[in-house]
Formats: C-alpha cells, sequence, structure tokens
C-alpha cells in the first residue's frame, strides 16, 4: 500500500462525462472539470453511476491508509443502485457494492454483516397458519362427537393373557424429556417369576445356578436390566434374547445338570433389610418425665372457653 505523499504524485485522470452547460455541483466545482471532484464527495450526488465508482476507486486509492469513508460518499454510491436496477450491473461493480456496505457502513451490526437483505423490518404477528389450526381442531371435535361414539359397537372386554402364556414382564422408566437416549430413559428392566415358567426340579436348579446373582431366592424371581444400547427397544431385544438363551440352556439337561453344585445366596445379604432399632419398654419412665409447670396462659385461655360454651348453651337450650 502507497502512502499518501507518493500517491499524491501519481497523476490520476478522470473520464469525462458530458453535462449540461451551466451545471455544477452544490460546491461550485464544475462537474467535469475540476480536478479534485475525487476529493469532494459531498459533490457526486447525482452524476453517473460508473463516474462515482471511478472516483471512489481513486480516492481510495490516493489516500491510502489514511482513507475513511464519510456519510456524503456512503450515501452517493448506495444511490447509484436504482439507477443500475432496469439493467443489471457489472459483477465488479457489484462485488464493490456489498463489500462498501459490509465492511464500512457502520449501522450494520457484525451479526447481521453479509447476511442476505431484508425485504422489511416490519414484525408480522401471524404467519397465517392459525385459520388452519382452527380447522382442524374443528375437524377432530366433530369426529369426537359424532363418528367416535360409532365405535361402541366393536368394543370387547379386555382379558389380559395368562401369566403361563405371558411370563415375562417388562418395566419402562421415562423422565418426559425429549432425549430418549439418556441412562435414566434407556434402562429396562426384565423380571419373571420361577414358577411361571414350568420347569422341573432339575431344570429350575440349573436355572438358578446359570442366573447368578440375578435370581433373588426370596421370591423366586429373576431380575436382569440393561442400558447398553442407547434405544430402549434394542436393550429389550437383548434382554429378551438372553432369557430366551437362558432358559433354553435350562431346559437342555443331556449336556450338565449341575446337580452337584450348591446354591450360591451371598448376593442376598446385601438384599436384606435390616429391622429399625425399637426402644425397650423396660427403659420407658414415665414417672421421670418433666412436670409441666408456669402455663398460666392455657389455663386462662382454657377457663374462658369453658365460661362462654355454657353461656352460650343456656341460651340455647331451652
Amino acid at each position: 500500500m502507497r502512502s499518501v505523499n507518493a500517491c499524491r504524485q501519481v497523476p490520476l485522470r478522470l473520464r469525462s462525462y458530458s453535462t449540461a452547460k451551466g451545471t455544477r455541483s452544490p460546491s461550485g466545482y464544475s462537474r467535469d472539470k475540476s480536478p479534485d471532484l475525487f476529493l469532494n464527495p459531498h459533490a457526486w450526488e447525482g452524476l453517473p453511476a460508473d463516474q462515482i465508482f471511478q472516483l471512489h476507486q481513486v480516492r481510495k486509492q490516493y489516500m491510502g491508509d489514511a482513507y475513511n469513508p464519510t456519510n456524503e460518499e456512503r450515501t452517493a454510491i448506495l444511490s447509484t443502485i436504482n439507477s443500475l436496477s432496469p439493467q443489471k450491473p457489472p459483477l465488479d461493480y457489484s462485488f464493490e457494492i456489498e463489500n462498501f456496505k459490509e465492511r464500512l457502513m457502520n449501522n450494520t451490526p457484525m451479526n447481521q454483516r453479509g447476511l442476505p437483505q431484508k425485504l422489511s423490518n416490519q414484525y408480522v404477528i401471524s404467519r397465517g397458519d392459525l385459520p388452519h389450526n382452527k380447522r382442524r381442531i374443528e375437524n377432530l371435535t366433530r369426529i369426537s362427537a359424532f363418528e367416535m361414539p360409532l365405535l361402541a359397537k366393536y368394543r370387547q372386554p379386555y382379558q389380559p393373557a395368562s401369566k403361563k402364556e405371558a411370563p415375562l414382564k417388562l418395566t419402562y422408566q421415562s423422565d418426559f424429556k425429549a432425549d430418549t437416549t439418556s441412562e435414566y430413559n434407556r434402562l429396562v428392566k426384565l423380571s419373571v417369576k420361577l414358577e411361571d415358567l414350568g420347569l422341573t426340579k432339575e431344570q429350575e436348579h440349573k436355572f438358578k445356578i446359570l442366573s447368578g446373582d440375578k435370581f433373588n431366592h426370596d421370591n423366586n424371581t429373576f431380575n436382569l436390566k440393561s442400558k447398553r444400547y442407547p434405544e430402549a427397544a434394542q436393550n429389550v431385544k437383548w434382554l429378551v434374547s438372553t432369557f430366551n438363551r437362558l432358559l433354553t440352556e435350562s431346559k437342555d439337561l443331556s449336556k450338565e445338570t449341575f446337580s452337584d453344585i450348591p446354591l450360591d445366596k451371598r448376593h442376598m445379604k446385601q438384599l436384606i433389610r435390616k429391622k429399625a432399632n425399637s426402644f425397650p419398654e423396660e427403659w420407658k419412665r414415665p414417672q421421670d418425665a418433666p412436670i409441666s409447670r408456669h402455663f398460666i396462659v392455657d389455663r386462662l385461655v382454657s377457663m374462658t372457653t369453658e365460661i362462654i360454651d355454657k353461656k352460650e348453651l343456656k341460651n340455647v337450650s331451652p
């Protein structure tokens, strides 16, 4: 970038434009003969668009690092857009206009620079979807009032499946949030009672051995939890497939019966709840309790209420 003194020595040539005779700029300079027209942006108003663009380029080259756009220069440059709207402006001119507005316009916030120009700053209250929502709600209300009662002839009594046909119990949990992949929402618990599986004693013993610490010996239930997958449906699929493989292996007594292996119930110690400590009856000594004294206010209140109650009863009773 050249300095200001170096740029002043460069001969500057401006393209001449024909104007009406006697036409002068507001400052008194001749628009087509003044050599210092690029230094007076207030005299650019009304000039052709390409001449204003050339004056802007010359002024930038002349001033160098000391270039600072003025309000008159901004107004003159931005006013040329209307004159070029019927025709497509040159690409370099359009780029310079947008670059000028983006870099040098002080009234454009930083977070809005580079965005397309707004058509209107007026706030729009309604987007036009409220009437459609109203019609949709009215249609649903009409269906619930006239068509849904007709479905009553298709109702049937609910008969839940027996525990032997559907012994598995799946427990889901949710915190009512949109994130279904959290550790709390994807956790699923599978529980089944041993008596609902229809196993023999040998098969039950093998099932308990293979279950390990997942089997509760107090209520004879098998519990298994899973949250290894991001979705609850995936965890359900894994739980059911794992339980089916465990049940199939328990029913197969041809390989191993585990009859010589005792049950391991050490994990049940963690499930045993300790009883709350109770205060011994022989330690209670009501005779040693402190005697209530100095309740004069309470006694006066109770005596006053008794007197008032007696008077009211006399007035009411015949």
